[in-house]
């Protein structure tokens, strides 16, 4: 698709506003095309990679996108970006790229990208003042080291937030990026501002190399001076922590549950909720209390944040029985609406979350599929997933240690034809009464089921290390 032009749109004149509830904006991006309150593409517009780049308070500076230079020169210049023009006052982040160019981000965009993890959290966020209380209830570190840490969401903040929530919980400079995004729509409510926007920077300080979609500008008459981000695609910065157990408020997750078998003799069925309409509408009111609450799981297209992918983010999940396929409630009409945020009215319209995830969790990897229908079959044991991931569901990357270089071991790939990947573990503990037992399965074809009685460690990264070992650092 060719980037869209300024003869290509209506002119900025025509724009118009509409109230849409903060959560959903996670579905909202910068320079998407909408046509009658439907989402039509996503131009790639142009795509720039900056390596490197430094991010403190000598490189940055929070501007509004209306802010013009010395000698008169707009940031944005209207002539080349005239979509602003309604909304010179909202704020961006501006940071030196030296040789006279800079990267411009608007505030929303790292709102959404550092924060919107979930509609819960970034509506959490959008709620004044900031309260971390929200958000966590505690945080511990599980080794000698302070890298492994242990995070209790509050109730109602999904676990695909946990990576995120964990970084403004360790880090201040990111609890003071999360606060100043409340704060800023408070100051300006009490001056008695018509249009409020909210301010936002980045969540940390150092190195990061970002991956972007946007729009390169002219600055005081010199081409591709200013490259405005539409759409943050990935950025390197690392979270400040290992690996991390994310815990959640209320009931255990069912990951999945086999399929009902010939022979395995005849289960009950489970009852279901309402069932959803074929095409159901987002609305922007309160959703029922009387219907239960589901969430909705938006694929992103690349890994947002590359340094969680060999870390370890994990859940505990309890395995489910064999209890044959839910069928819906009787007499149960489809729900067509829903809607982002908590319940609070009688119509019949479903309470959702939105969160980002890199998969969805719900079928098994082919390697754990025969060892999970066995654990499924044991009577009278509970048995638990202890490495219910943020991205498969169900595994974490093999423990490995990283070079001085940066460099990942390749003992570490499984070569599949031209594609390579890091191996992939799950844990389980089979429990009954206080006896127990861990298991843990690799996904190497020769590796072993490693079974250990004894452990009681206070991590699952300390399992996988004492069943897999840590893989020599790469030369």
């Amino acid at each position: 698709m060719a980037p869209v032009s300024a003869s290509s749109t209506l002119s900025w004149q025509q724009q118009f506003k509409c109230w849409v509830s903060v959560g959903s904006t996670t579905l909202l991006r910068i320079g998407d095309l909408w046509s009658e309150q439907r989402f039509v593409a996503s131009p790639e517009h142009e795509v720039a990679t900056f390596k490197n780049l430094r991010i403190d308070r000598t490189t940055t500076q929070l501007l509004k996108v209306g802010h013009s230079d010395e000698q008169g020169n707009f940031l944005l210049p209207a002539t080349e970006h005239p979509w602003h023009m309604a909304n010179t006052h909202s704020y961006c982040v501006r940071v030196d790229l030296g040789d006279s160019r800079s990267l411009v981000v608007p505030s929303m965009e790292l709102a959404r990208f550092y924060f919107g993890s979930s509609s819960q959290l970034l509506a959490a966020l959008f709620l004044p003042p900031f309260d971390s209380k929200k958000l966590y209830s505690d945080l511990r570190s599980l080794d000698f080291f302070g890298e492994d840490y242990e995070l209790d969401l509050a109730d109602g903040i999904p676990e695909a937030s946990g990576p995120d929530i964990a970084r403004l919980a360790i880090s201040k400079l990111a609890a003071n990026a999360a606060a100043m995004i409340g704060t800023s729509l408070l100051q300006a409510r009490t001056q008695g501002a018509l249009d409020i926007y909210p301010k936002c920077v980045f969540p940390f300080e150092g190195a990061t190399t970002i991956k972007a979609s946007g729009k390169w500008l002219s600055l005081g008459g010199q081409p591709r001076s200013t490259f405005l981000v539409y759409r943050l695609r990935s950025c390197s910065h690392p979270f400040p922590f290992e690996n991390l157990k994310v815990q959640t408020s209320g009931a255990k997750r069912r990951p999945w549950r086999p399929a009902a078998s010939n022979n395995a003799g005849v289960a009950r069925p489970r009852r279901a909720g309402a069932p959803a309409a074929k095409n159901q509408t987002l609305r922007e009111r309160d959703a029922s209390g009387a219907l239960a609450p589901q969430v909705r799981r938006q694929m992103p297209r690349e890994v947002k944040f590359p340094d969680l992918s060999r870390k370890s983010v994990w859940s505990e999940a309890q395995l489910a029985v064999n209890t044959g396929s839910p069928v819906g409630s009787r007499g149960a009409t489809a729900v067509a609406d829903f809607a982002v945020g908590d319940a609070g009215s009688a119509q019949r319209i479903r309470s959702i979350t939105i969160v980002e995830a890199l998969g969805q969790p719900d079928v098994p990897p082919a390697f754990l599929l025969p060892a999970i229908e066995r654990l499924t079959r044991l009577k009278r044991l509970e048995v638990m997933l202890l490495t219910a991931s943020i991205d498969d569901g169900w595994t974490v990357p093999v423990p490995y240690a990283i070079s001085g270089e940066g460099e990942i071991p390749p003992q570490v790939f499984i070569e599949e034809g031209e594609n390579s990947h890091i191996e992939r573990v799950a844990a389980f503990r089979i429990a009954r009464g206080r006896r127990q037992v861990h298991v843990v399965i690799a996904e190497s074809r020769d590796s072993a089921i490693y079974i250990d009685r004894a452990f009681d460690g206070p991590s699952v990264s300390v399992l996988l290390e004492r069943a897999c070992g840590v893989a020599a650092v790469a030369d």
